[in-house]
């Protein structure tokens, strides 16, 4: 039933973007490389708040992303004593992302972690599928997202701790993997969707191993260097429901392109800053308080130069 209506989702909003861009017939007709030319710079960079967007990293670019999250603004952890959660720091991510060719790039990181897992490392992939094209071109960007991720914490002695890792080593891995389907609407407004799987090689018994999330973003840019940029994650699970006391993830922040630099001053209700912690394990509700100041920082560097 799950499959069925994130299927059912997809496929109304491809039609519904189909039928505002013309038939099938009319996309694929014949018209010069200038008349289709691939739509640029959907987004300023390759993440929102938590989101993956269709952004590539350039080939022979490196880019080194900063991500911090400080602890809650209000509710029980937040307030004054607490200095509105800047005393705490929930998770920091350190990432390099470099790109093989204008449409493929790698990346590695490290986080602290938030949740169970903590001290993790995690490696990743994106390819860019298809681009928009203007004038009657195909309407929407693709890429595909994966992630593999590793905690190298000390094992728990428990063995019926999901931290308990002494009798298999792949029980300290877990796998994302992610379909983005962005359109950039005009100069100012893009859009996207964010199909995600997720599996944890060893969770609790109560719990599943494998799990449907849906997240949608986007940027409303208001001058050529600043926008509001947002994105919002459902998991779809019985189990992870408001009365259990998990809850979806909300994040809205500023951005600001600074030449080399692109930088998100965000806030929003998620710990953890990957997607195998903050897409299973959110617990923070917006109501009660429990959103955190954060910000990204995005560096380019230039490591071998493209032959024109």
């Amino acid at each position: 039933m799950k499959k069925k209506f994130l299927i059912l989702l997809l496929l109304t909003l491809t039609l519904n973007v189909f039928s505002q861009e013309g038939s099938l017939s009319d996309l694929l007709n014949e018209q010069t490389p200038a008349e289709k030319s691939p739509v640029i710079a959907t987004f300023k960079t390759t993440k929102l708040i938590n989101a993956q967007t269709i952004e590539q990293i350039r080939k022979g670019e490196l880019d080194f992303r900063i991500s911090h999250r400080f602890d809650d603004m209000a509710g029980k952890a937040g307030g004054v004593q607490t200095l509105y959660g800047f005393d705490n720091v929930t998770d920091i991510r350190l990432a390099f992302d470099y790109g093989i060719t204008n449409n493929w790039c790698i990346g590695f990181a490290r986080s602290k972690g938030a949740y169970f897992h903590r001290q993790i490392l995690d490696f990743s992939s994106k390819y860019k599928l298809i681009s928009q094209r203007s004038n009657g071109g195909f309407p929407l960007t693709i890429s595909a997202f994966i992630d593999v991720g590793l905690t190298t914490m000390k094992s728990s002695d428990d063995i019926y701790s999901v931290t308990y890792f002494k009798d298999n080593f792949a029980h300290r891995m877990n796998y994302v993997g992610q379909i983005i389907i962005a359109r950039k609407i005009s100069n100012a407004i893009s859009l996207e969707v964010l199909p995600t799987y997720i599996h944890r090689n060893y969770v609790h018994y109560t719990d599943k191993n494998g799990l449907f999330a849906l997240g949608i973003g986007g940027r409303i840019k208001f001058t050529k260097r600043m926008g509001i940029v947002f994105d919002y994650f459902h998991t779809f699970d019985k189990i992870r429901t408001a009365k259990n006391g998990y809850y979806d993830n909300i994040g809205i922040g500023l951005e600001i392109e600074t030449g080399g630099h692109v930088f998100h001053l965000l806030f929003s209700n998620n710990k953890g800053l990957i997607e195998s912690q903050f897409l299973t394990e959110n617990r923070s509700n917006w109501l009660k308080g429990e959103f955190r100041l954060g910000f990204n920082i995005s560096r380019i560097f230039t490591l071998i130069k493209n032959k024109q």
